[in-house]
Protein backbone atom coordinates (compact mmCIF):
# COMPACT_ATOMS: atom_id res chain seq x y z
CA UNK A 1 0.00 0.00 0.00
CA UNK A 2 1.83 3.11 -0.96
CA UNK A 3 0.48 6.56 0.56
CA UNK A 4 0.91 9.42 -2.19
CA UNK A 5 -0.01 12.96 0.10
CA UNK A 6 -1.91 13.99 2.78
CA UNK A 7 -3.02 17.23 1.14
CA UNK A 8 -6.64 18.25 0.02
CA UNK A 9 -7.27 16.33 -3.26
CA UNK A 10 -9.77 16.15 -5.58
CA UNK A 11 -10.90 13.89 -7.96
CA UNK A 12 -13.06 15.81 -10.28
CA UNK A 13 -11.40 17.27 -13.67
CA UNK A 14 -12.39 20.91 -14.10
CA UNK A 15 -15.73 21.62 -15.80
CA UNK A 16 -15.95 24.06 -18.57
CA UNK A 17 -18.85 25.82 -16.26
CA UNK A 18 -16.06 26.20 -13.61
CA UNK A 19 -12.99 27.42 -16.06
CA UNK A 20 -14.92 29.69 -18.48
CA UNK A 21 -15.03 33.38 -17.00
CA UNK A 22 -18.32 34.13 -18.92
CA UNK A 23 -19.76 31.34 -17.22
CA UNK A 24 -18.86 31.96 -13.73
CA UNK A 25 -22.05 33.17 -12.70
CA UNK A 26 -23.36 33.32 -9.36
CA UNK A 27 -27.33 34.45 -8.52
CA UNK A 28 -28.09 34.55 -5.37
CA UNK A 29 -29.64 31.28 -5.25
CA UNK A 30 -26.41 30.33 -5.68
CA UNK A 31 -24.51 32.61 -2.94
CA UNK A 32 -27.29 31.19 -0.49
CA UNK A 33 -26.18 27.13 -1.45
CA UNK A 34 -22.56 28.05 -0.88
CA UNK A 35 -23.53 29.45 2.55
CA UNK A 36 -25.59 26.79 3.61
CA UNK A 37 -22.80 24.57 2.48
CA UNK A 38 -20.70 26.43 4.56
CA UNK A 39 -22.94 26.22 8.07
CA UNK A 40 -23.55 23.01 7.67
CA UNK A 41 -20.04 22.34 7.75
CA UNK A 42 -19.09 24.54 10.52
CA UNK A 43 -22.29 23.15 12.56
CA UNK A 44 -20.48 19.76 11.90
CA UNK A 45 -23.60 18.09 10.09
CA UNK A 46 -22.41 15.07 8.57
CA UNK A 47 -24.47 15.27 5.58
CA UNK A 48 -25.73 17.80 3.48
CA UNK A 49 -27.91 17.59 0.54
CA UNK A 50 -27.74 19.55 -2.50
CA UNK A 51 -30.67 19.42 -5.32
CA UNK A 52 -31.39 21.42 -8.39
CA UNK A 53 -31.53 21.03 -12.24
CA UNK A 54 -28.49 21.39 -14.26
CA UNK A 55 -24.81 19.61 -13.26
CA UNK A 56 -22.92 22.67 -13.60
CA UNK A 57 -24.30 25.03 -11.33
CA UNK A 58 -24.37 22.51 -8.62
CA UNK A 59 -20.41 21.59 -9.38
CA UNK A 60 -19.51 25.61 -9.57
CA UNK A 61 -21.59 25.66 -5.70
CA UNK A 62 -19.52 22.91 -4.03
CA UNK A 63 -16.51 24.27 -5.90
CA UNK A 64 -16.90 28.26 -4.46
CA UNK A 65 -17.64 26.15 -1.07
CA UNK A 66 -14.24 23.97 -1.05
CA UNK A 67 -12.68 27.34 -2.02
CA UNK A 68 -13.77 28.68 1.39
CA UNK A 69 -12.25 25.63 3.43
CA UNK A 70 -9.01 25.61 4.94
CA UNK A 71 -6.19 23.49 2.75
CA UNK A 72 -6.14 20.82 5.54
CA UNK A 73 -9.46 19.74 5.22
CA UNK A 74 -8.82 16.74 3.05
CA UNK A 75 -11.40 16.75 0.43
CA UNK A 76 -12.70 14.15 -2.21
CA UNK A 77 -15.52 14.88 -5.08
CA UNK A 78 -16.69 11.64 -7.00
CA UNK A 79 -18.31 12.86 -10.20
CA UNK A 80 -19.25 10.05 -12.12
CA UNK A 81 -21.86 7.12 -10.75
CA UNK A 82 -19.61 3.59 -10.00
CA UNK A 83 -21.11 0.32 -10.55
CA UNK A 84 -20.34 -0.68 -7.58
CA UNK A 85 -19.03 -0.85 -3.52
CA UNK A 86 -15.48 -1.77 -4.50
CA UNK A 87 -14.94 0.81 -7.11
CA UNK A 88 -16.46 3.54 -5.11
CA UNK A 89 -14.11 2.93 -2.11
CA UNK A 90 -11.32 2.55 -4.22
CA UNK A 91 -11.75 5.96 -5.73
CA UNK A 92 -12.48 7.51 -2.60
CA UNK A 93 -8.75 6.13 -1.19
CA UNK A 94 -7.23 7.23 -4.05
CA UNK A 95 -8.62 10.33 -3.70
CA UNK A 96 -7.09 10.86 -0.35
CA UNK A 97 -3.58 9.62 -2.01
CA UNK A 98 -3.85 6.24 -1.53
CA UNK A 99 -2.81 3.38 -4.22
CA UNK A 100 -6.37 0.65 -4.25
CA UNK A 101 -4.87 -1.00 -7.25
CA UNK A 102 -4.85 -4.98 -6.22
CA UNK A 103 -7.28 -4.05 -3.05
CA UNK A 104 -10.21 -5.63 -2.10
CA UNK A 105 -13.03 -4.20 -0.85
CA UNK A 106 -12.27 -5.35 2.90
CA UNK A 107 -8.54 -3.95 2.19
CA UNK A 108 -9.95 -0.58 0.69
CA UNK A 109 -12.64 -0.14 3.66
CA UNK A 110 -9.84 -1.03 6.27
CA UNK A 111 -7.33 1.85 4.63
CA UNK A 112 -10.33 4.46 4.91
CA UNK A 113 -11.07 3.52 8.51
CA UNK A 114 -7.38 4.13 8.83
CA UNK A 115 -7.40 7.59 7.33
CA UNK A 116 -10.66 8.66 9.15
CA UNK A 117 -9.12 7.71 12.76
CA UNK A 118 -5.34 10.07 11.42
CA UNK A 119 -7.89 12.64 10.82
CA UNK A 120 -9.59 12.59 13.91
CA UNK A 121 -6.32 11.87 16.00
CA UNK A 122 -5.29 15.37 14.11
CA UNK A 123 -8.63 17.24 14.67
CA UNK A 124 -8.84 17.37 10.61
CA UNK A 125 -12.07 17.34 8.79
CA UNK A 126 -12.52 15.34 5.82
CA UNK A 127 -14.96 16.04 3.10
CA UNK A 128 -16.89 13.47 0.55
CA UNK A 129 -18.33 14.94 -2.44
CA UNK A 130 -20.63 12.40 -4.18
CA UNK A 131 -22.37 14.03 -7.65
CA UNK A 132 -25.06 12.73 -9.37
CA UNK A 133 -26.50 10.45 -6.91
CA UNK A 134 -29.69 9.30 -8.67
CA UNK A 135 -27.36 7.50 -11.30
CA UNK A 136 -25.74 5.64 -8.11
CA UNK A 137 -25.59 1.85 -7.65
CA UNK A 138 -28.08 0.83 -4.81
CA UNK A 139 -25.37 -0.88 -3.21
CA UNK A 140 -23.41 2.29 -3.29
CA UNK A 141 -26.25 4.43 -2.12
CA UNK A 142 -26.34 1.77 0.98
CA UNK A 143 -22.28 2.33 1.21
CA UNK A 144 -23.29 6.10 1.54
CA UNK A 145 -25.61 5.14 4.31
CA UNK A 146 -23.02 3.82 6.16
CA UNK A 147 -20.68 6.45 6.07
CA UNK A 148 -23.25 8.76 7.46
CA UNK A 149 -24.19 6.37 9.98
CA UNK A 150 -20.00 5.59 11.00
CA UNK A 151 -19.72 9.51 11.31
CA UNK A 152 -22.75 9.89 14.02
CA UNK A 153 -21.08 6.88 15.83
CA UNK A 154 -17.52 7.47 15.87
CA UNK A 155 -17.13 11.87 15.14
CA UNK A 156 -14.29 11.77 12.62
CA UNK A 157 -14.83 15.08 11.02
CA UNK A 158 -16.55 13.49 8.25
CA UNK A 159 -19.35 15.42 5.99
CA UNK A 160 -21.00 14.05 2.70
CA UNK A 161 -22.36 16.37 0.19
CA UNK A 162 -24.63 14.49 -2.13
CA UNK A 163 -26.21 16.38 -5.10
CA UNK A 164 -28.24 15.10 -8.10
CA UNK A 165 -31.33 16.22 -10.50
CA UNK A 166 -34.31 14.99 -11.71
CA UNK A 167 -35.39 11.65 -9.48
CA UNK A 168 -32.93 12.31 -6.48
CA UNK A 169 -35.71 13.90 -4.61
CA UNK A 170 -37.63 10.44 -4.91
CA UNK A 171 -34.37 8.51 -4.12
CA UNK A 172 -34.67 10.57 -0.56
CA UNK A 173 -37.52 8.71 0.27
CA UNK A 174 -36.88 5.71 -0.22
CA UNK A 175 -34.25 3.15 1.11
CA UNK A 176 -31.45 3.56 1.85
CA UNK A 177 -30.97 7.22 1.86
CA UNK A 178 -34.55 7.57 3.60
CA UNK A 179 -32.47 6.32 6.73
CA UNK A 180 -29.92 9.27 6.65
CA UNK A 181 -31.81 11.74 4.49
CA UNK A 182 -32.69 13.66 8.10
CA UNK A 183 -29.25 13.83 9.18
CA UNK A 184 -29.08 16.48 6.32
CA UNK A 185 -31.02 18.59 8.23
CA UNK A 186 -33.19 21.21 5.64
CA UNK A 187 -32.05 20.15 1.77
CA UNK A 188 -30.16 22.70 -0.07
CA UNK A 189 -32.41 23.59 -3.25
CA UNK A 190 -31.19 25.66 -6.14
CA UNK A 191 -33.45 27.96 -7.92
CA UNK A 192 -33.29 28.03 -11.75
CA UNK A 193 -32.47 31.60 -13.18
CA UNK A 194 -35.19 34.41 -13.40
CA UNK A 195 -35.36 36.21 -16.56
CA UNK A 196 -33.20 39.38 -15.04
CA UNK A 197 -30.66 36.56 -14.29
CA UNK A 198 -30.84 35.14 -17.44
CA UNK A 199 -30.44 38.21 -19.12
CA UNK A 200 -27.26 39.21 -16.93
CA UNK A 201 -25.76 36.01 -17.93
CA UNK A 202 -26.52 36.45 -21.43
CA UNK A 203 -24.79 39.88 -21.42
CA UNK A 204 -21.68 38.36 -20.25
CA UNK A 205 -21.38 36.29 -22.90
CA UNK A 206 -22.32 38.38 -25.62
CA UNK A 207 -19.53 40.91 -23.94
CA UNK A 208 -16.75 37.79 -24.11
CA UNK A 209 -17.94 37.21 -27.50
CA UNK A 210 -16.50 40.47 -28.53
CA UNK A 211 -19.90 42.59 -28.31
CA UNK A 212 -19.97 46.22 -26.83
CA UNK A 213 -23.13 45.50 -25.21
CA UNK A 214 -26.11 42.74 -25.27
CA UNK A 215 -28.26 44.74 -27.53
CA UNK A 216 -26.06 45.15 -30.28
CA UNK A 217 -25.33 40.79 -29.66
CA UNK A 218 -29.60 40.03 -29.04
CA UNK A 219 -32.93 41.10 -29.89
CA UNK A 220 -35.09 41.56 -26.56
CA UNK A 221 -37.60 38.96 -27.55
CA UNK A 222 -34.89 36.86 -28.33
CA UNK A 223 -33.61 36.83 -24.79
CA UNK A 224 -37.20 36.21 -23.34
CA UNK A 225 -37.13 32.96 -25.39
CA UNK A 226 -33.87 31.59 -24.57
CA UNK A 227 -35.04 31.67 -20.94
CA UNK A 228 -38.12 30.05 -21.75
CA UNK A 229 -36.93 27.01 -23.77
CA UNK A 230 -34.13 26.72 -21.35
CA UNK A 231 -36.63 26.60 -18.35
CA UNK A 232 -33.96 28.91 -16.40
CA UNK A 233 -31.87 25.88 -16.22
CA UNK A 234 -27.98 27.55 -16.68
CA UNK A 235 -26.72 24.46 -17.98
CA UNK A 236 -29.44 24.40 -21.04
CA UNK A 237 -29.14 28.09 -21.35
CA UNK A 238 -25.77 28.07 -21.58
CA UNK A 239 -25.76 25.43 -24.34
CA UNK A 240 -28.68 27.12 -26.64
CA UNK A 241 -26.45 30.27 -26.08
CA UNK A 242 -23.41 29.03 -27.41
CA UNK A 243 -25.71 27.42 -30.37
CA UNK A 244 -27.11 31.00 -31.10
CA UNK A 245 -23.75 32.12 -31.61
CA UNK A 246 -22.76 29.16 -33.86
CA UNK A 247 -25.69 30.09 -36.14
CA UNK A 248 -25.70 33.28 -36.35
CA UNK A 249 -22.21 32.40 -37.74
CA UNK A 250 -22.99 30.01 -40.50
CA UNK A 251 -25.86 32.73 -41.40
CA UNK A 252 -23.68 35.71 -41.45
CA UNK A 253 -25.42 37.80 -38.98
CA UNK A 254 -24.41 39.61 -35.86
CA UNK A 255 -28.18 39.90 -34.50
CA UNK A 256 -29.30 36.88 -32.48
CA UNK A 257 -33.00 36.85 -33.31
CA UNK A 258 -36.08 35.36 -32.00
CA UNK A 259 -36.46 33.14 -35.03
CA UNK A 260 -32.53 32.51 -34.93
CA UNK A 261 -33.13 31.23 -31.22
CA UNK A 262 -36.43 28.72 -32.89
CA UNK A 263 -33.71 27.25 -35.40
CA UNK A 264 -30.83 26.99 -32.60
CA UNK A 265 -32.87 25.41 -30.21
CA UNK A 266 -34.11 22.82 -33.29
CA UNK A 267 -30.75 22.00 -33.80
CA UNK A 268 -30.53 20.98 -30.51
CA UNK A 269 -33.30 19.86 -29.34
CA UNK A 270 -34.76 19.33 -25.77
CA UNK A 271 -32.52 18.24 -23.15
CA UNK A 272 -33.11 14.58 -22.31
CA UNK A 273 -31.37 11.67 -20.38
CA UNK A 274 -29.41 9.36 -22.19
CA UNK A 275 -32.17 6.36 -23.61
CA UNK A 276 -34.64 9.23 -23.16
CA UNK A 277 -35.21 9.77 -26.89
CA UNK A 278 -38.86 8.73 -28.68
CA UNK A 279 -39.07 8.78 -32.33
CA UNK A 280 -43.07 9.18 -31.61
CA UNK A 281 -42.28 11.96 -29.38
CA UNK A 282 -43.94 15.67 -30.27
CA UNK A 283 -41.57 17.87 -31.24
CA UNK A 284 -41.29 20.94 -28.84
CA UNK A 285 -42.76 23.98 -30.02
CA UNK A 286 -41.36 27.18 -29.20
CA UNK A 287 -43.72 29.43 -30.55
CA UNK A 288 -46.52 27.21 -28.21
CA UNK A 289 -44.87 27.30 -24.64
CA UNK A 290 -46.68 28.80 -22.02
CA UNK A 291 -45.90 29.71 -18.32
CA UNK A 292 -45.64 27.07 -15.73
CA UNK A 293 -48.24 26.85 -13.19
CA UNK A 294 -47.79 26.90 -10.10
CA UNK A 295 -49.97 25.49 -6.86
CA UNK A 296 -49.95 25.55 -2.65
CA UNK A 297 -50.58 22.83 -0.63
CA UNK A 298 -51.57 24.13 3.04
CA UNK A 299 -52.12 21.84 5.92
CA UNK A 300 -52.79 22.99 8.75
CA UNK A 301 -52.98 19.53 10.22
CA UNK A 302 -53.37 15.83 9.04
CA UNK A 303 -56.97 16.29 8.34
CA UNK A 304 -57.20 20.01 7.12
CA UNK A 305 -55.37 20.03 3.77
CA UNK A 306 -56.59 22.82 1.02
CA UNK A 307 -55.11 23.22 -2.70
CA UNK A 308 -54.37 26.21 -4.03
CA UNK A 309 -53.65 27.02 -7.44
CA UNK A 310 -51.09 30.27 -8.32
CA UNK A 311 -51.67 32.52 -10.94
CA UNK A 312 -50.38 36.01 -12.06
CA UNK A 313 -50.65 37.88 -8.46
CA UNK A 314 -49.84 38.15 -4.93
CA UNK A 315 -51.24 35.94 -2.44
CA UNK A 316 -51.32 37.72 1.15
CA UNK A 317 -50.58 35.31 3.91
CA UNK A 318 -52.31 36.54 7.65
CA UNK A 319 -54.41 36.32 10.36
CA UNK A 320 -56.72 39.22 8.70
CA UNK A 321 -59.94 38.20 7.21
CA UNK A 322 -58.04 40.70 4.47
CA UNK A 323 -56.00 37.77 3.56
CA UNK A 324 -56.11 35.22 0.70
CA UNK A 325 -54.60 32.58 2.67
CA UNK A 326 -56.14 33.20 6.17
CA UNK A 327 -54.78 31.47 9.42
CA UNK A 328 -56.29 32.21 12.79
CA UNK A 329 -53.22 31.47 14.99
CA UNK A 330 -51.82 34.29 17.79
CA UNK A 331 -48.41 33.12 16.34
CA UNK A 332 -49.86 34.67 13.08
CA UNK A 333 -49.10 38.22 12.21
CA UNK A 334 -51.91 40.16 10.36
CA UNK A 335 -50.05 40.83 7.11
CA UNK A 336 -47.56 37.60 7.81
CA UNK A 337 -46.26 37.24 4.40
CA UNK A 338 -46.54 37.85 0.67
CA UNK A 339 -46.35 35.45 -2.08
CA UNK A 340 -45.72 37.01 -5.88
CA UNK A 341 -46.42 34.66 -8.36
CA UNK A 342 -45.53 35.49 -12.19
CA UNK A 343 -44.13 32.93 -14.92
CA UNK A 344 -40.90 33.38 -13.81
CA UNK A 345 -41.50 31.49 -11.06
CA UNK A 346 -42.83 32.50 -7.12
CA UNK A 347 -41.26 34.70 -4.07
CA UNK A 348 -42.61 35.01 -0.62
CA UNK A 349 -41.49 38.11 1.26
CA UNK A 350 -41.83 38.18 4.77
CA UNK A 351 -44.02 41.41 5.94
CA UNK A 352 -42.25 42.32 9.15
CA UNK A 353 -44.00 39.42 10.74
CA UNK A 354 -42.88 38.55 14.90
CA UNK A 355 -42.45 34.73 14.60
CA UNK A 356 -40.94 35.28 11.36
CA UNK A 357 -41.34 32.58 8.31
CA UNK A 358 -39.02 30.11 7.15
CA UNK A 359 -38.31 28.14 4.16
CA UNK A 360 -37.00 24.20 4.08
CA UNK A 361 -36.01 25.59 7.77
CA UNK A 362 -34.54 28.62 7.36
CA UNK A 363 -35.44 31.94 8.27
CA UNK A 364 -35.87 34.20 5.47
CA UNK A 365 -37.09 37.60 4.11
CA UNK A 366 -36.98 37.18 0.82
CA UNK A 367 -36.64 33.94 -1.31
CA UNK A 368 -37.25 32.88 -4.68
CA UNK A 369 -39.25 29.83 -4.09
CA UNK A 370 -38.17 26.36 -5.62
CA UNK A 371 -40.37 23.70 -6.58
CA UNK A 372 -40.69 21.25 -3.27
CA UNK A 373 -40.16 23.58 -0.94
CA UNK A 374 -42.07 23.87 2.16
CA UNK A 375 -43.06 27.07 3.85
CA UNK A 376 -43.43 27.41 7.54
CA UNK A 377 -45.80 30.01 9.01
CA UNK A 378 -47.29 29.41 12.76
CA UNK A 379 -47.91 25.60 12.52
CA UNK A 380 -48.95 25.89 9.57
CA UNK A 381 -47.19 24.03 6.44
CA UNK A 382 -47.19 25.44 2.94
CA UNK A 383 -45.58 23.42 0.32
CA UNK A 384 -44.66 25.00 -3.30
CA UNK A 385 -45.36 22.56 -6.28
CA UNK A 386 -45.15 23.23 -10.26
CA UNK A 387 -47.32 21.56 -12.63
CA UNK A 388 -46.83 21.64 -16.36
CA UNK A 389 -50.61 21.11 -16.63
CA UNK A 390 -52.59 21.75 -13.96
CA UNK A 391 -55.85 19.28 -13.90
CA UNK A 392 -58.90 21.06 -15.70
CA UNK A 393 -60.63 21.24 -12.80
CA UNK A 394 -58.19 23.59 -11.28
CA UNK A 395 -58.05 25.48 -14.58
CA UNK A 396 -61.39 26.11 -15.05
CA UNK A 397 -62.34 26.63 -11.05
CA UNK A 398 -62.33 30.36 -9.61
CA UNK A 399 -59.80 30.77 -7.49
CA UNK A 400 -60.79 30.74 -3.51
CA UNK A 401 -61.01 34.22 -1.94
CA UNK A 402 -60.21 33.49 0.92
CA UNK A 403 -58.89 29.88 3.07
CA UNK A 404 -59.60 29.78 6.48
CA UNK A 405 -57.62 27.48 8.46
CA UNK A 406 -58.64 27.17 12.20
CA UNK A 407 -56.17 26.23 14.51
Amino acid sequence: MKYHQQQQTVTLPEMQFEQDTSSAFLTQSHRNAVDRLNLSFTQNCPLAILIGDGQSAQRFIIGKFLSRVDQDVAVARIAEPCANTTEFMGKLIHAFGFDPKDMSLEDLESVFSLFLSFQKNHRRHTIICIEEVQKCEWWVLDKIRSLVDMERDGRYGLMLILSGQSGFKELLNSRPLSAIASHAGKRISIAPFTLPETREYIRRRAEAAGAANIDEAFEFHAIALIHELGAGVPDTISTLISRCFRTAAEEGVDLVTKELVQRAFALIGPTSEPGDDDADAETLNAAGLQPRIGRLIVQLTDDDVRELALRQSNLLIGRSQLCDIRINSKFVSRHHALISHSPEGATIVDLGSTNGTTVDGYAITEHVLVPGETIVIGNCRIDYIIDDELQKQFQSAEQASSIKLNS
